[in-house]
């Protein structure tokens, strides 16, 4: 027996994990950034897969995160989860919602900033979300 979990549902569970709570924009951003990063290579090896699963990279996927097994048990009746799905196949039309930014971070309650987050790098704001360039 074979199992093989595609892309597209790694994809969309990050981004059910990192943008449940957030507009459709900032869904369509998130996803975004995991095309983008997976394209580059960028703590990725290439595939959608590795790219969610990078460690540190998308905290929905952390171990202490509460919401990663909750995120396991999503299905496709969800209206959460159809927004995911249709974010998805927006941002692989090639939208540009993040302004080409690698990364993000909701800065709310954040004593301070990673390193990467600086002023000269930041790109746009979107929902909660604040998009960053390397």
């Amino acid at each position: 027996m074979s199992l093989l979990i595609p892309d597209d549902h790694w994809a969309i569970v990050t981004i059910f994990q990192e943008a449940e709570g957030e507009p459709y924009s900032g869904k369509v951003a998130v996803a975004e950034v995991i095309l983008r990063r997976t394209q580059q290579k960028y703590f990725s090896d290439g595939t959608v897969a590795s790219t969610c699963l990078w460690p540190f990279q998308f905290s929905g996927w952390n171990a202490n995160t509460p919401n990663r097994v909750r995120s396991a048990k999503i299905d496709d009746t969800m209206p959460a989860v159809q927004e995911c799905l249709a974010a998805w196949a927006e941002a692989l039309t090639g939208t540009n919602f993040s302004h080409d930014a690698l990364h993000y971070l909701n800065p709310k309650g954040l004593e301070h900033l990673p390193t990467w987050a600086s002023a000269d790098k930041y790109a746009i704001t979107v929902g909660h979300h604040d998009f960053y360039l390397v």
